[in-house]
This record gives C-alpha cells, sequence and structure tokens, in this order.
C-alpha cells in the first residue's frame, strides 16, 4: 500500500452512475491535476476522498490504511485538507484572525489563546505567510481583500491544519494572469513538502503545476501521464482538450 491509492471507487445516485470503477494512485511530494469534460466526476470524487460523500463501493487508502466511508473530521484529522473552489473565509475577521481560527483545535478561547502564542504556531505561521505572500496584509480584514488574496487566505488556512495531502477545487478560477502566476509559484513550492490534487480547467494552468495529469470521463479513468502525454493522446484530445468548460 502506498500513500494515497483509490481503489474501483463507484458512486450511484438511484440508478445513475457517477464514478465507475475509478482508480489512480498518488506517489507522495506529487502534484496531480484532475481534468476532464463537464460532469466527469471530478468534484464528486473530492467528495469521496473527503468523505463529504460516502461511495456506494470501492476503496480509498491514505498512509497505509482505508479511510472509505470515514466522515469529515476524521478525514481532515488524518492529514487531508480541502480548498473549495468559493473561498470560505470569515469576512470581518483579519487575516490572522481568520488564520488563528484555522488552526484552533478546541472549543475553549483560553486553551486556544495560549496554544497560538506557542513557538510552533508562530513558526508555522510565518512558513504560511512566506509562501502566500500575505505577511504585509495580516491585520487587514479578509472582506476588503483582492479576489486573489482571498483565495491565498484561504489556502494558508488549510495549510494551517499541517495537512500532508491537499486537495483543490478550481483554485485560479476568476483571478488575473498575475494571480495565476503567483498561485502556480505557490503550488510549485508547496509540492517539494506536500502533495497535491488540483481540480482544474485552465490547462495552461496545469502545464505550469502539473506532475501528473489524470483525465475523467464519464466518471472513469480515461488517461493518466505527464502534460506532454495527455495532450497528444487522441482519446484525450477527441473528449476533452477540444472542450475547455469544466464542472
Amino acid at each position: 500500500m502506498g500513500f494515497f491509492e483509490i481503489r474501483d471507487l463507484c458512486k450511484s445516485f438511484d440508478t445513475v452512475t457517477v464514478i465507475n470503477q475509478f482508480s489512480i494512485e498518488l506517489v507522495e511530494q506529487t502534484l496531480c491535476c484532475l481534468v476532464g469534460p463537464n460532469g466527469a466526476g471530478k468534484t464528486t470524487t473530492m467528495d469521496l476522498i473527503t468523505g463529504r460523500q460516502k461511495p456506494t463501493s470501492g476503496q480509498i487508502l491514505f498512509c497505509d490504511e482505508d479511510i472509505t466511508g470515514l466522515d469529515e473530521h476524521e478525514i481532515a484529522r488524518r492529514g487531508i485538507g480541502r480548498k473549495f473552489q468559493v473561498p470560505a473565509v470569515f469576512r470581518d475577521l483579519t487575516v490572522r484572525q481568520n488564520l488563528e481560527v484555522a488552526c484552533s483545535r478546541s472549543t475553549n478561547p483560553v486553551k486556544n489563546f495560549f496554544r497560538f502564542r506557542e513557538p510552533v504556531f508562530a513558526d508555522k505561521l510565518e512558513e504560511v505567510l512566506a509562501l502566500t505572500g500575505l505577511g504585509p496584509r495580516l491585520n487587514t480584514e479578509a472582506g476588503i481583500l483582492s479576489h486573489g488574496e482571498t483565495q491565498w487566505l484561504e489556502i494558508a488556512m488549510v495549510l494551517m491544519q499541517d495537512p500532508r495531502l491537499l486537495l483543490f477545487d478550481e483554485p485560479v478560477a476568476g483571478m488575473t494572469e498575475q494571480e495565476i502566476d503567483k498561485t502556480a509559484a505557490i503550488f510549485n513550492r508547496l509540492k517539494k513538502t506536500h502533495s497535491l490534487v488540483v481540480v482544474e480547467h485552465d490547462m495552461a494552468f496545469v502545464k505550469q503545476i502539473a506532475d501528473v495529469v489524470t483525465v475523467m470521463h464519464m466518471g472513469s479513468l480515461l488517461a493518466q501521464g505527464t502534460i506532454g502525454e495527455i495532450e497528444a493522446n487522441e482519446r484525450v484530445r477527441e473528449v476533452y482538450l477540444g472542450d475547455t468548460e469544466d464542472a
């Protein structure tokens, strides 16, 4: 058993099968882009990995443990963090306060107060701010950040939980070209220490970040390989690369 593996995953809603015998394996410290046409099953796959939905059959294995069907909080505790397409930041709180909330492990505010002053928290905060470039915005309310900064804040919030596997759903949607380039730089630094699965339809961005590209079609694995291998695959070109719409 390796770092992360999906084996013959299936998900059906009544008589409709949305994930059909889908299997992938991810090597540690690898960035995998999950791409495919509209309705291919990419977001459902992310939901199944994180426990947001339960699979009909198949297995999901992470760090030598079968995590299939566990609840969301149990999977998060094991080291899988997810950022959704729409940022879920606290707009009335500052950047620092958002990062403190993300790092909270107790409902007791006094315990959290002392924890936030521990050297390990300060070190993690410094590391995350350096990666995302949010240091100058630390005391800024999240509600007045730009779109790109808001996305980076949520990336930072996921990182404060110190996951080993990071899942991102269309992280550059709505970004300017400059913001996309900065996000690519963030991801290329992240994959030196983390493993990432990124659902994305922007193939220019995929080219900048992907170690491996996994193409889904109708809930199944269509192809997997480097960006060069995927672009040269006639079946992929037929079902996806001519259609850049995503879901």
